[in-house]
């Protein structure tokens, strides 16, 4: 099985980034990875209903996608797992959400399996935040809005988190920007809701819907974007946020118009 393939243009793919409150990395090891099935199982067949828990009795949800995926971890500070997310990169299997979504439009070049730029596309899929990361009131699934850091729960808790789940989804979103940035990821393809599309947008990670929305573990729609594209509209929505995604990247990876207008060296962010 591919834990993680190896970085593009001598870059690694083994990653670790250390925020405040939690860990967050690319997965190397089966035991890691076996973490990343669990919490899976936990949101999509337990929580949600979205997949038959029947069909993982081991209690590991994963598909035949997961062995040509790169797969990141959240670990909180105190060793709980937090949340997870894959990069499904092309190969002979094709991307998962074709199988369901249809693009359309001026997307629709995309529904060919044959299009050459697939090569160098990926689908984000399987993103996961543990429920014990989701207590307070508005989070959803995926968490909630960004906002200031809250009241600490009672003293007998023994996970203090001091922010809403957003910064977990963030760090996972930073993870999978730079590995794909490693591995030469011109473009990303996601099926989602659209309370997650919100999300997203409204802290400055856009998206374009590129089809008509579909029944796809839930009511989803598919989404594009490039990579340039999704760093100038991050950079123009938040340039402290987008120096956070680029922080500890490569400084050839950097975009070109960063460094003309910034420098290469990007300062360091110490929230998101």
């Amino acid at each position: 099985m591919v834990l993680a393939a190896p970085g593009h243009s001598g870059h690694s793919a083994h990653v670790i980034v250390r925020d405040r409150y939690f860990r967050f990395s690319c997965i190397a090891d089966p035991i890691d990875l076996e973490t990343a099935y669990r919490i899976r199982y936990q949101v999509y067949c337990l929580e949600r209903g979205l997949l038959r828990k029947d069909d993982y009795p081991d209690g590991l949800e994963r598909d035949e996608y997961d062995a040509v995926s790169l797969h990141v971890l959240a670990t909180h500070r105190s060793g709980e797992p937090a949340g997870t997310a894959r990069l499904v990169t092309h190969s002979p299997l094709g991307f998962p959400l074709m199988r369901h979504c249809r693009f359309a439009g001026a997307y629709e070049y995309l529904n060919d399996p044959a299009y050459p730029g697939h090569t160098h596309g990926a689908e984000v899929s399987r993103v996961a935040i543990s429920k014990t990361f989701r207590v307070r009131a508005g989070d959803t699934v995926y968490g909630g809005l960004p906002r200031a850091e809250g009241t600490r729960r009672s003293a007998g808790d023994v996970l203090v988190a001091p922010r809403n789940t957003p910064e977990i989804l963030v760090g996972l979103c930073r993870l999978i920007y730079q590995a794909s940035k490693r591995r030469g990821v011109t473009h990303w393809m996601l099926a989602m809701e659209r309370s997650v599309h919100v999300i997203l947008t409204r802290i400055g990670l856009k998206f374009v819907p590129a089809g008509p929305e579909v029944d796809y573990h839930g009511p989803v729609r598919p989404y594009f974007t490039t990579v340039k594209r999704f760093e100038e509209e991050l950079y123009k929505a938040s340039p402290e946020r987008f120096h956070y995604f680029v922080r500890d990247l490569e400084p050839d990876l950097v975009p070109d118009f960063v460094r003309s207008r910034d420098g290469v060296g990007p300062p360091e962010v110490a929230s998101v």
